[in-house]
């Protein structure tokens, strides 16, 4: 029965000791983590299917580090999987402040940080771009992309807008050089 009791009062005690006080971390910085956790909760709602980036509910609490996310198809996303939030910032400030207490022991500093990682260890990958290859023989039903329907290909010259952009910048970046100089003589 005693032994019971020791391991209770022992998990309690790591417990109390595991948890974050919003308080030891001054206002200006908790204010800081919760617009960085506010301005994420979009992203994050992005990268879940049938959600927009327009969350249904984005609050955080800067006196208490309380933040909610709820995006628009009814799914909270799970922001520890991610870096710029609140449970980024109060784990890699638990982190910093275990190293602290070290006292310059790089051995326990490394477990520190180790020991507790932040942030995606293994992302879900939720937008995925496939890669599609084309078979080796045509089937009766392909057309050539280039082709028209009378046969000419539709190839276009290979200037593009963007080519035509980088030379009219150019001519305008020495115009205004040669500008320069004469109202300087």
């Amino acid at each position: 029965m005693l032994s019971k009791t020791m391991l209770i009062l022992a998990s309690a005690v790591t417990l109390v000791n595991s948890q974050f006080d919003p308080l030891s971390v001054p206002l200006a910085t908790r204010e800081a983590w919760c617009n960085s956790q506010t301005s994420a909760c979009p992203l994050l709602c992005l990268q879940l299917p049938g959600a927009s980036g327009s969350p249904t509910t984005n609050t955080c609490s800067p006196s208490t580090l309380d933040y909610y996310c709820l995006c628009n198809n009814g799914v909270t996303p799970n922001a520890s999987e991610y870096s710029q939030t609140i449970p980024y910032y109060t784990c890699t400030e638990s982190n910093e402040q275990c190293v602290r207490k070290c006292d310059g022991n790089s051995v326990c500093q490394n477990a520190c940080r180790v020991d507790n990682p932040c942030g995606a260890q293994d992302p879900k990958r939720v937008n995925v771009t496939t890669t599609a290859t084309k078979s080796a023989t045509p089937t009766a039903t392909e057309t050539p992309v280039n082709t028209l329907i009378n046969g000419a290909t539709g190839a276009a010259p290979r200037m593009t807008s963007v080519d035509m952009g980088h030379v009219y910048g150019l001519c305008v970046l020495v115009g205004g050089f040669v500008a320069g100089f004469a109202a300087l003589l």
